[in-house]
C-alpha cells in the first residue's frame, strides 16, 4: 500500500529538501502515501461527523485507513488522547470498536460524547422543539435582549466584548432557542439540540472561521438567520440518524470522551491496557484549539468564569494565548540534557526569539511527558499513530515528526515509519505526517 520514494526525488524546493534530509538524518523509514483529503472538509460530508466543524480535525477516512493497516477489530481498545472533535472515537463507534477520548477542552468534550449517541426513538420532537422555538422568537420580536434575559431568568455570555462577537438581535434568538433547549420537555433530544446550537452560535457571530483560527468580521452585511441555523443543524443531525444501519446504531456509546490532560496521569482514565493510540496532538505552530471555541465555550455555558479559557489554553499543548504567553517570554526554559540533542532547532531559534523557543521546547516537553504516561497503560503489542505538522517559528524549521520520533525512541518505542500524506496548503511547504510506533 505504502510507496517508498527517494527522499529527494519529490521536490527541489530548499525547504521541502531541508524536511526530507531531517527525516534521512532521523535514520526512520519514509514512506509517502496519497489517501485524498485528510483535512476536516472531508469529514463535512460524512454522517455524525459533520454534525460539529472543528477545521484543525483530521478526517474519517484518515481513521479508517489505520484501523485497516493495523488490522483493529472488535477485540481491540483504541485510545485518542487528543480528542478534539472526536473523530477517531466515531468512527470506531461506527466499526463496533470500543475507544476512549481524552480532551483538554470541556466543549469538545461535550461534542465528541454527544456526538456518540445514536437514538432514534425521540426523533419527533425535533419539529416539536422548532415549533416552540419559533412561536418563541416571534413573540419576543419587539423584546429587547434584557427582557430577554429576566424572562428566562438566565444571563448575556460572560465573554468579553459580547455584543462585538454577537449583535444584539441575533444573540436574543440564540438566547431563546438555548432556554427552550433546556426545558424538560426536549430532555431526550437535547444532546443533539445542544450540538446544532453550540455549532450555530458560531455561524451567527461576527467572525470569519478562518483555518485554523477565528478573526472577527466588523463590518459583514450578511442576513443571519438564527432558526433556520438551528432548524438546518437538526434535519444534518436527524437525516444521520435515520440512515444509520441498524448494527451502527447498536454501538451508540461504545465510545466515550474523558475531559483530561493527556500530559499528566493517564490510568486515572484507562482501565484497560491501551491496544492502538490513533491522535493528532495540536501541532507546534502557536494556533490556541481553545481560543477557537471562546465564544461557544462561554454561549453554550460550558465555563462559569472568564478566566477559565485562559486556565485552559495553559493546560493545552501549544497553548500561547494571554497570560501563557507572558509566561513563555520571560526566562529561557532549561531543556534537560538527555533530550537536548534531539531539538534541533533550540540553537538557533533561543537567538531569534525566546518566546518562540519556548513555545516549542514546552510543546516537546509535554509530548515526552504524554510519552511517558502512554508506557504506562499500553498493551505488550500496541501500535500507535500520532499525526503531526511540522512548522516554522521566526524562519526556523521545526522538525515536529523527526523529533516526535526521537522521544519515543528515548523511551523505549520503535519507530517503524514516518509517513507523509503530502503537502500542507501554503506557500511554507509545511506537512501531515504520521509517526507510527510500536512497543
Amino acid at each position: 500500500m505504502f510507496q517508498q520514494l527517494s527522499l529527494f526525488e519529490l521536490d527541489t524546493n530548499d525547504h521541502v529538501k531541508c524536511f526530507y534530509r531531517k527525516i534521512q538524518q532521523s535514520g526512520f523509514d519514509y514512506q509517502e502515501i496519497d489517501i485524498g483529503d485528510i483535512t476536516f472538509k472531508a469529514g463535512q460530508m460524512e454522517t455524525v461527523h459533520r454534525w460539529y466543524r472543528l477545521t484543525p480535525s483530521y478526517s474519517p477516512s484518515l481513521v479508517r485507513f489505520f484501523i485497516k493497516e493495523f488490522q483493529i477489530d472488535r477485540n481491540h481498545f483504541v485510545l485518542d488522547t487528543f480528542s478534539g472533535r472526536g473523530t477517531t472515537s466515531i468512527e470506531c463507534q461506527k466499526h463496533g470498536i470500543e475507544s476512549l477520548g481524552i480532551e483538554v477542552n470541556p466543549l469538545l468534550q461535550q461534542v465528541g460524547n454527544k456526538s456518540l449517541t445514536w437514538d432514534t426513538i425521540y426523533l419527533d420532537l425535533f419539529k416539536q422543539y422548532l415549533t416552540e422555538v419559533s412561536g418563541s422568537i416571534e413573540k419576543f420580536t419587539q423584546s429587547s435582549i434584557e427582557e430577554v434575559v429576566d424572562y428566562f431568568n438566565t444571563r448575556i455570555p460572560i465573554i468579553h466584548n459580547v455584543f462585538r462577537w454577537w449583535k444584539k438581535p441575533i444573540l436574543k434568538d440564540l438566547i431563546i432557542c438555548r432556554e427552550v433547549m433546556l426545558q424538560p420537555t426536549y430532555e431526550a433530544i437535547r444532546d443533539y439540540v445542544w450540538i446544532a446550537l453550540a455549532e450555530a452560535c458560531l455561524d451567527c457571530a461576527n467572525i470569519h472561521r478562518n483555518h485554523p483560527t477565528i478573526t472577527f468580521d466588523d463590518d459583514h452585511q450578511r442576513e443571519i438567520d438564527v432558526f433556520f441555523e438551528v432548524e438546518k443543524n437538526l434535519k444534518t443531525i436527524r437525516d444521520d440518524l435515520m440512515s444509520l444501519e441498524r448494527d451502527e446504531i447498536s454501538f451508540s456509546e461504545l465510545g466515550r470522551i474523558e475531559l483530561g490532560n493527556s500530559t499528566q496521569n493517564l490510568q486515572q482514565h484507562v482501565n484497560r491496557p491501551v491496544d492502538f493510540v490513533i491522535t493528532s496532538p495540536p501541532y507546534p505552530n502557536r494556533y490556541s484549539y481553545v481560543h477557537q471555541t471562546r465564544p461557544q465555550l462561554h454561549f453554550m455555558e460550558v465555563l462559569e468564569r472568564v478566566a477559565e479559557a485562559t486556565e485552559i489554553d495553559l493546560q493545552a499543548i501549544g497553548g500561547t494565548w494571554g497570560r501563557a504567553t507572558s509566561i513563555l517570554q520571560k526566562e529561557l526554559i532549561e531543556v534537560p540534557t538527555e533530550i537536548e540533542p534531539y531539538l534541533c532547532y533550540h540553537e538557533e531559534l533561543k537567538n531569534k526569539s525566546i518566546l518562540m523557543c519556548n513555545y516549542a521546547t514546552k510543546y516537546f516537553l509535554d509530548m515526552w511527558n504524554h510519552i511517558k504516561h502512554i508506557k504506562e497503560i499500553k498493551a505488550s503489542n500496541f501500535q500507535g499513530a500520532y499525526i503531526v505538522g511540522n512548522s516554522r517559528l521566526s524562519g526556523v524549521d521545526i522538525f515536529t515528526e523527526s523529533i516526535l520520533g526521537k522521544l519515543f525512541q528515548h523511551e523505549g518505542f520503535e519507530v517503524e515509519r514516518i509517513v507523509s500524506f503530502r503537502k500542507r496548503g501554503g506557500k511554507k511547504r509545511l506537512y501531515e505526517t504520521a509517526v507510527c510506533v510500536k512497543s
